[in-house]
């Protein structure tokens, strides 16, 4: 068995590979994600959610994650440092997965993966734009805003939640619309099925796909990937969300 491991700072590479060496698995290490990713068993993370963020941003076909947190938030990650090694043997023995759509951007500069959500936002700093938003073809608004974001329901805790938006079960398949600093009295959050096609329109715009590509566009499509990201099973994941929420300062 052959595992990836990614890591933001290599501090506990040294445990990390002495502990999967003697369970007979083989270890290559990355300071950057690539696309090579894709040819290993499963992959385990040194950092924080943005570590595997950025792991996701490279790779479509995705291997199961484990996720050790050396960050702040962690939603995303398994275990911490002091007791990775329990949580990981454990995963590997049992190999129990779970999937987590993740969405699809369509602009002119090509096709991008999101787990968290795809912003879109006006190029001139403190300016609003006007954006005509769609859902399925069909115009449902069009707003004067700072800009807007299309959430998956595990996005729903991050840049949604810090704009108001709701927390979503991690397990119900959506994607959430969330305006940001909207011009307008009473625009609230829009919760829709993960199969539909939403579009985001404006002159002068950019496209943010998880806080990691920044791409300058007029337009995006977004709508459900056939790419799904996959993780190892992680034990009371919907009680242990709200109670990282309610953690953090």
């Amino acid at each position: 068995m052959m595992c990836a491991v990614v890591y933001k700072t290599p501090q506990l590479n040294e445990r990390v590979e002495r502990f999967l060496s003697e369970i007979g698995v083989v270890v290559k290490f990355f300071s950057k994600p690539s696309k090579e990713l894709e040819d290993f068993d499963f992959i385990v993370t040194i950092g924080g959610d943005g570590t595997i963020l950025s792991v996701l941003q490279e790779i479509r076909e995705c291997p199961p994650i484990f996720g050790i947190n050396t960050g702040k938030v962690g939603i995303l990650t398994h275990s911490k440092p002091e007791d990775f090694e329990v949580t990981l043997k454990e995963a590997i023995e049992k190999f129990e997965v779970e999937e987590f759509t993740r969405i699809k951007c369509e602009c002119d500069k090509g096709e991008f993966l999101a787990l968290n959500e795809v912003a879109f936002l006006s190029k001139d700093r403190a300016k609003l734009m006007r954006v005509t938003v769609k859902v399925d073809g069909e115009e449902i608004d069009s707003l004067r805003c700072d800009g807007i974001i299309a959430s998956t329901q595990i996005g729903s805790t991050a840049y949604a939640f810090s704009l108001g938006g709701p927390v979503i079960d991690p397990y119900l398949e959506s994607i959430l619309i969330v305006p940001i600093a909207p011009f307008r009295f009473g625009w609230k959050p829009i919760v829709i099925r993960s199969d539909r096609v939403v579009e985001f329109e404006s002159e002068n715009a950019i496209a943010v796909i998880d806080g990691k590509k920044f791409l300058e566009t007029d337009k995006v499509v977004i709508g459900k990937s056939n790419f799904p990201a996959v993780f190892f099973m992680k034990k009371k994941r919907f009680i242990n969300m709200f109670n990282t929420i309610r953690r953090i300062e």
